[in-house]
């Protein structure tokens, strides 16, 4: 019975003395700190786009596959509209094009004579020194001839507007970005990335996700690095936000990029400093802070 209770006392000991010291041990130690959510407003907006020529970029393809027989330009030329770039093989077009012309002056000298022949028939019929048949014959004749002339005219034209689309010309006043053609290389039929022009000012094109959409504004000004060497570009000013989100169509460098989501639009104009920077380029915007 004696050493039932000492060990009870000793149980009651060993819990007390574990409770104070737990307790103890608790009230000594610092109670941890519940941090503050993060202020998104003060977070970077960091998104990434590519450089383009203000309204995009222009591209100049050949309606049919042919050998370059001229270049006209090159690449940093500054071009006019209707400025020609370079011209394709044209032989063939060229003698069709005699040929219909050939057709005009001769259609054009038979209605001429049929024309006179009208008006002799004209005066006799008047005299009824022919008949009616044979006036009507000759009006039928000259109507025929004027028809055939205005055939002749549209096939010439048509033969002209095809030995003149094997000229390329600049469809814009603007810079030729790049000019990939070669004298006597043949060009395939609706390649258009190796001649492109665009304006000499520059736009960079970003795509923002849903996260950062509201953040940027139409105003705002940031700061641009080139994407892969993280060097300083210049300054840009947000001139346009796209008014609906949909599926990108450019690739970042970001491995964290998801493919489903979706991206609003933006637009910077550029202002670029003494080193020119080329289309195409992918870089990153960080918002510029008063």
């Amino acid at each position: 019975m004696k050493k039932a209770i000492l060990y009870i006392v000793i149980l009651v000991v060993i819990t007390s003395g574990s409770f104070f010291i737990v307790r103890s041990f608790k009230e000594s130690a610092p109670s941890p700190e519940i941090p503050e959510p993060p202020d998104l407003e003060k977070a970077p907006a960091r998104v990434y786009g590519i450089t383009e020529p203000a309204g995009r970029e222009v591209y100049v393809s050949p309606p049919v596959s042919r050998r370059i027989v001229a270049v006209h330009v090159r690449e940093g030329d500054a071009v006019r509209r209707g400025e020609e770039l370079f011209s394709l093989e044209h032989s063939i077009e060229k003698a069709q094009l005699k040929l219909a012309q050939a057709r005009v002056q001769s259609a054009e000298s038979l209605l001429a004579i049929d024309q006179d022949t009208f008006e002799r028939y004209r005066g006799r019929y008047r005299k009824e020194a022919i008949s009616e048949y044979e006036y009507n014959q000759s009006l039928l004749q000259v109507e025929l001839d004027k028809s055939n002339l205005e055939v002749a005219k549209k096939e010439a034209e048509l033969a002209e507007a095809a030995l003149e689309q094997l000229t390329l010309k600049s469809p814009i006043d603007g810079l030729v970005y790049k000019f990939d053609v070669r004298l006597g290389e043949i060009l395939p039929v609706g390649e258009n990335s190796r001649v492109i022009l665009g304006s000499p000012d520059l736009w960079i094109r970003a795509y923002v996700e849903a996260f950062w959409m509201n953040r940027i504004k139409k105003g705002d000004s940031y700061e641009i690095y080139n994407t892969e060497t993280q060097d300083y570009i210049g300054t840009g000013e947000v001139i346009y936000t796209a008014p609906y989100m949909g599926r990108r169509n450019f690739r970042t460098e970001d491995l964290q990029e998801r493919f489903d989501t979706k991206y609003q639009e933006v637009v910077l104009s550029l202002l670029q400093g003494d080193e020119k920077v080329p289309i195409g380029l992918s870089v990153f915007l960080e918002l510029i802070r008063d």
